[in-house]
């Protein structure tokens, strides 16, 4: 109702048809569109007519994903995930076109039609499994190794590690299942309380820290003299609560390593763990290796 979604991005009216769909269907989209196409395409039809129920049941389906679609692109903000409950529903329709253009189903006699078969399963098959095993999966990678470095054979030690990633980067309790694991990463929360002229220009604590990382660090992590390798570090004071302790373990994406590198310098921060995140990243901010940085006493 106060249009906070737009916060998070903003689209196109077209994206679900230029880009939202394509990307859910890849292959089965020419099929899901005929498929919809023919439920809507008006015609005589009776109950005592054969296939009347098949047939009025798919008009409601393609019913269902038209005015789905059509609501969702009256939003600015718009996220192909947020159409992904009309997946079943799109296979369904794209059943038929797709068993009568491979007929005889699934071994076509026509070698050409045989050859796009084989073609379209092996793009899926190639894309399933590059997306589930490879893509972005730093991310999830360095929370197992978060999480079993805080497990023992005495159980749970107490842990703490701070995520400088743009907001969502990461799963959270879907994989620190252990409360002794104290996490904290920078926020995005959206400009409920603040006026309507003047959204353009607010920052999240995400884009402050972007900004300046360096700033961000001094205005808001207790001194850096608390974890020199020196024995000054002792002398310190560290009472202000206003400031973030210096967690264990700092996660952070390779673009930011010049930053952390500088920053870190002849303190007992050391890198104890680096993974493989993605081969591309429409996100500046999160491309390169996932970097984990260990508190050494």
């Amino acid at each position: 109702m106060q249009d906070l979604a737009v916060f998070y991005g903003r689209n196109r009216v077209d994206y679900y048809f230029t880009e939202g769909l394509p990307l859910l269907l890849t292959t089965a989209l020419p099929f899901a569109a005929i498929g919809l196409w023919s439920a809507l395409r008006p015609g005589p039809d009776r109950p005592q007519f054969a296939g009347y129920v098949q047939r009025q049941t798919l008009h409601i389906l393609a019913l269902v994903v038209v005015t789905t679609v059509l609501a969702f692109s009256m939003i600015a903000h718009k996220e192909m995930r947020f159409i992904y409950p009309l997946l079943p529903i799109l296979h369904v329709l794209a059943a038929k076109p797709l068993a009568h253009f491979f007929r005889p189903f699934p071994l076509p006699r026509s070698y050409f039609r045989l050859g796009l078969l084989v073609l379209g399963l092996a793009a899926n098959i190639y894309i399933a499994a590059y997306v589930s095993t490879i893509h972005q999966r730093g991310v999830i990678d360095v929370m197992h190794y978060l999480r079993h470095e805080a497990e023992n054979e005495n159980g749970v030690r107490n842990t703490t590690v701070g995520f400088l990633m743009p907001c969502h980067s990461t799963p959270w309790r879907s994989h620190f299942v252990h409360s002794e694991i104290i996490a904290w990463a920078l926020t995005c929360e959206p400009p409920i309380n603040v006026a309507r002229e003047d959204r353009p220009n607010y920052l999240d604590e995400a884009d402050v820290f972007y900004l300046d990382p360096r700033s961000w660090m001094d205005n808001n992590m207790a001194d850096r003299k608390t974890v020199l390798q020196s024995t000054e570090a002792s002398t310190v004071d560290n009472a202000d609560e206003s400031r973030r302790p210096w967690p264990e373990y700092l996660v952070f994406f390779e673009h930011l390593e010049p930053v952390m590198d500088a920053m870190l310098e002849g303190t007992r921060y050391e890198e104890c763990w680096r993974g493989f995140n993605t081969h591309w990243h429409d996100d500046g901010r999160r491309k390169g290796d996932v970097v984990v940085q260990c508190l050494r006493e």
